[in-house]
């Protein structure tokens, strides 16, 4: 079931202790228009939140802007967060199974022993975060510049590699790479 739901009413549930998001998509609201809000065209108003534990499981997220938010043991199973704003964003033991990442920025976030199995992260900016390892993930076009993620586990696990940025800045042609 897919239902919408602005920012403003998502914090105000999630203060009341509500957690169970499954299917949302997200909006924002502003003027008599419909028009989004935020110079860079993304969705604000969750920078910074405390979302500990919430679970987004097949979330539209799509442009949202997450940046600094903690999502610590949160569930985001399948959710679409293609061009989302996750900068420094702490995504601790989050399950991201099955998610979609492509295009997002997670620069400096924290995805330490978050289940990244099967993301599609592709073109996703992944610059100095802390990320624990990928298993049968499409990481074309990624960037992992100074994140510290282990290179050899980039080109195991079945990853798809394909002209994907390494920690140490060189490019992985792909699709299988040596490390």
């Amino acid at each position: 079931m897919v239902w919408r739901i602005i920012t403003d009413e998502l914090l105000e549930r999630c203060k009341s202790g509500e957690r169970n998001f499954n299917g949302i998509e997200l909006i924002r609201i502003v003027g008599e228009m419909g028009e989004r809000d935020g110079v860079s065209g993304l969705i604000t108003g969750l920078e910074g939140a405390d979302l500990q534990g919430i679970s987004l499981r097949g979330a539209n997220l799509e442009d949202v802007d997450l940046s600094g938010a903690n999502l610590t043991g949160s569930d985001l199973f399948g959710a679409y967060l293609g061009g989302a704003g996750l900068v420094k964003t702490i995504l601790r033991d989050a399950n991201l199974f099955s998610a979609n990442l492509s295009n997002a920025n997670l620069t400096g976030a924290d995805l330490t022993k978050a289940n990244l199995s099967h993301v599609k992260a592709v073109g996703t900016v992944f610059i100095g975060a802390k990320i624990g390892y990928f298993q049968r993930a499409d990481l074309t076009h990624a960037d992992f510049r100074d994140s510290d993620v282990n290179g050899e586990g980039l080109c195991r696990k079945f990853n798809v590699i394909w002209h994907t940025t390494m920690p140490d800045g060189t490019i992985q042609e792909g699709p299988y790479c040596v490390w």
